[in-house]
């Protein structure tokens, strides 16, 4: 279980899509942090002046003020302000700019599971805090010092100035000398001991009457150490903060820190004096905050920052040495439903059982890292001279990956299974960095998901061609979104009388050089980056304004169910409901003429998530359609759970159903399932009149198809439902 804070920490998002600012405000929220958003970076460097927030989240791309000008301004005012940047870019470029500038984490955009995020955040607040301590410290230490070195410089005066004040002076001396908390030296200029504090017994288990008249130098493990400090001193005459070991009564070697001062008398003669502190606890801490920095805080895995330093080390000396390295990313199928069903404490015990299983099939010597939510990746580093052998040996390991994730993992009472999606590239291919290797693992796992997932794929230059052309779409896509370029095609919905009775709302992308690009080339694109969400809402809002127009003309008698498709990533987003009663509100359009159309897949990952968001839309009167039932779950177990109205039978069966028996029994089946639950069905993809018969026949009473209409833009839309109001009659053809 994730131990809530206890005291309200106080983090700033900028970011400039606000559905990642709502996301993020949310879900932190929830674990009881106090959320501050910016929509840009001009708004965030205000915000971060005014408020002094304990965390900053930033995006890089940001029109006027970016990213990176945010973080050099907070690292300048504010070095110890933890700042992750998590940004929609995947350029390394980027990444090493960012890291450079002072950011402490880098995270990047769609977070599949906003887990990682959370776990982000308590780190590096953790290390922030971690840090305060030590500087805290190390000021009061030196503070402390300075007085008592002060005090004890004043009393040894003191006892030197008359006999008369001895006695006082020795009191308050004594007094000083016996309550030190740190061990107080005095040696010869030959490193003789002269006196030393009886606190030494408490610091490093030492008698003090055993140690004086012994040189302290002695006692020092690193016998070069003393040479370094004795330069100093007979340099500057002072030292602060010097660290070295000295052996303990054990003869352990123990960290301390001296400051001392060295006097030179006329004749010759002289002493040091100074004081020093066992700092181990001050070390470890040290210690833990460099192991944070460099290893994932979940699985204690090297994280991608340690990943890419041991990356490019490799990639040195195989370049050097003509050794040939491999490098697998690893992503976990399914995971996001087991933790989105399970929970992520169970979630989290799934990927360190991973960690373990991944680590237990490779060499010592070898790489195991996390790097993202489910993304693991492993190094084998000089693995031959040999490509052919390499890839071999790249490859075994792969498939022992495979069969250890592959046996059942029991956590609690669930028996979970998983299968990896592992993409393996082979360096050096030519002059990469490390950030290009990473990439071409990441594009052979995404062609190893593309395969059906429990799959393994090496990297070919071909794939790297594909990625470029997806990241080419990506830019050219947040562009159609700010210029405009998105288009929403109509395709009208017939009744049994051949009237029109309603429409699907299909989207379209009007490309400047390419021309009209259908949704299934770019939809992936857009969901993988998390530009779905504000293109979904572009739908929303554009269907629901021309459903407000259309209510005001003849167009509305016959447009009484206007639907458009709505992706996983958006209904899956807690603010969804509200987003569509605000635009619904906003425009003013009728929500009994909207309909929303969810894939079987969406409706089943999630089923009470899925029922209390479809009770919100039915409270509104808003339309909830399955569409392309049949190809999915088909369970009648769900569709009773759920507040439907309208089954979408799909085009493939739809296209066979007077050639196939088969397709002709399920689309007969759907109709009589539809029925008994009271559902209405519109069969989608007709384009024969004796498809449309059978349909018919069979007691369908809605349809779509080519044979009645292609989807058209709403201008020819609009002309082809007045036409066909006058006609009054299905058209012949489409």
């Amino acid at each position: 279980m994730i131990e809530l804070p206890a005291q309200k920490a106080v983090i700033l998002t900028i970011d400039d899509e606000e559905a990642i600012r709502e996301s993020f405000h949310l879900y932190l929220e929830d674990y009881g942090y106090s959320v501050l958003e910016a929509e840009n970076g001009q708004v965030g460097i205000e915000l971060f002046e005014s408020q002094k927030p304990d965390l900053i989240l930033v995006d890089l791309r940001m029109p006027e003020v970016d990213g990176l000008q945010v973080l050099n301004h907070v690292v300048t005012q504010s070095p110890d302000t933890p700042i992750i940047v998590v940004s929609g870019t995947g350029v390394i470029s980027d990444v090493i700019e960012a890291l450079h500038l002072g950011a402490w984490d880098y995270m990047l955009k769609p977070l599949q599971d906003l887990s990682v995020l959370l776990h982000a955040v308590e780190k590096n607040l953790e290390r922030s805090r971690l840090t305060r301590e030590n500087r805290a410290y190390q000021e009061q230490l030196e503070v402390e010092v300075r007085k008592q070195t002060e005090a004890l410089r004043n009393a040894y005066q003191e006892m030197q100035e008359t006999n008369l004040q001895l006695l006082q002076s020795e009191k308050k001396y004594r007094s000083i000398f016996d309550s030190l908390t740190d061990v107080y030296f005095q040696v010869d200029l030959q490193g003789y001991i002269e006196e030393i504090s009886p606190s030494v017994l408490s610091n490093l288990g030492h008698r003090r009457e055993n140690m004086l008249g012994a040189r302290l130098w002695d006692y020092y493990a690193e016998p070069e150490r003393f040479e370094a400090l004795y330069g100093r001193l007979s340099k500057t005459g002072s030292v602060a903060d010097f660290e070295v070991l000295i052996l303990d009564g054990d003869g352990m070697e123990r960290p301390c820190a001296i400051t001392a001062a060295r006097e030179v008398n006329p004749d010759g003669s002289g002493r040091i004096y100074g004081v020093f502190r066992d700092i181990t606890e001050r070390k470890q801490a040290e210690a833990k905050i460099e192991h944070q920095a460099y290893h994932d805080g979940l699985t204690n895995l090297p994280n991608r920052t340690l990943l890419l330093d041991r990356l490019e080390l490799a990639l040195h000396r195989s370049k050097r040495h003509g050794y040939e390295g491999a490098l697998l990313l690893i992503d976990l199928d399914r995971f996001k439903t087991i933790n989105d069903s399970l929970g992520h404490s169970v979630g989290d015990q799934l990927l360190c059982e991973i960690a373990q299983r991944l680590a237990s099939a490779v060499r010592e010597e070898d790489t195991v890292a996390r790097i993202g939510g489910d993304e693991f990746v492993v190094l084998l580093s000089d693995v031959g001279h040999d490509t052919q052998a390499t890839a071999r040996r790249a490859e075994g390991v792969a498939e022992k990956i495979k069969h250890k994730l592959s046996l059942p993992i029991r956590i609690r009472d669930h028996e979970l299974y998983i299968t990896p999606s592992i993409g393996i590239t082979l360096f050096p291919m030519q002059q990469e960095d490390a950030g290009a290797v990473l990439r071409h693992g990441d594009t052979a796992m995404y062609q190893a998901k593309a395969a059906g997932r429990n799959s393994i794929r090496f990297f070919l230059p071909g794939m790297q061609a594909e990625a470029d052309e997806r990241l080419e779409m990506e830019k050219d896509l947040r562009l159609a979104i700010s210029q405009n370029q998105l288009r929403l095609f109509f395709q009208a919905q017939i009744n049994e009388q051949g009237a029109v009775c309603g429409a699907e709302g299909l989207l379209r992308w009007e490309h400047p050089a390419y021309g009209l690009i259908t949704p299934d080339r770019f939809i992936p694109v857009a969901e993988e980056t998390g530009l779905i969400l504000p293109i979904g809402e572009w739908v929303l809002q554009t269907a629901c304004d021309l459903i407000a127009r259309w209510t005001q003309t003849p167009l509305g008698d016959s447009l009484r169910h206007v639907a458009v498709n709505v992706s996983p990533w958006q209904f899956r987003q807690p603010n969804f409901p509200a987003q569509v009663e605000r635009i619904l509100s906003r425009t003013n359009a009728d929500p009994c003429r909207l309909g929303l159309e969810l894939t079987e897949g969406v409706v089943i990952d999630n089923v009470a998530d899925t029922v209390d968001k479809m009770a919100s839309f039915k409270a509104l009167g808003v339309k909830i359609s399955i569409d392309d039932f049949g190809t999915g779950y088909s369970s009648l177990s769900y569709l009773k759970k759920l507040p439907l109205d309208i089954l979408k039978i799909d085009r493939s069966f739809v296209e066979e159903v007077t050639e196939d028996e088969s397709n002709a029994a399920i689309v007969e089946t759907i109709i009589a399932m539809a029925d008994h639950l009271g559902l209405e069905v519109i069969a989608e993809g007709v384009e024969t009149e004796a498809q449309l018969a059978f349909l018919r026949d069979n007691g369908c009473r809605s349809y779509q198809g080519y044979y009645f209409s292609r989807p058209l833009p709403v201008e020819l839309f609009e002309q082809f439902v007045m036409d066909a109001a006058k006609t009054s009659s299905c058209p012949s053809s489409g």
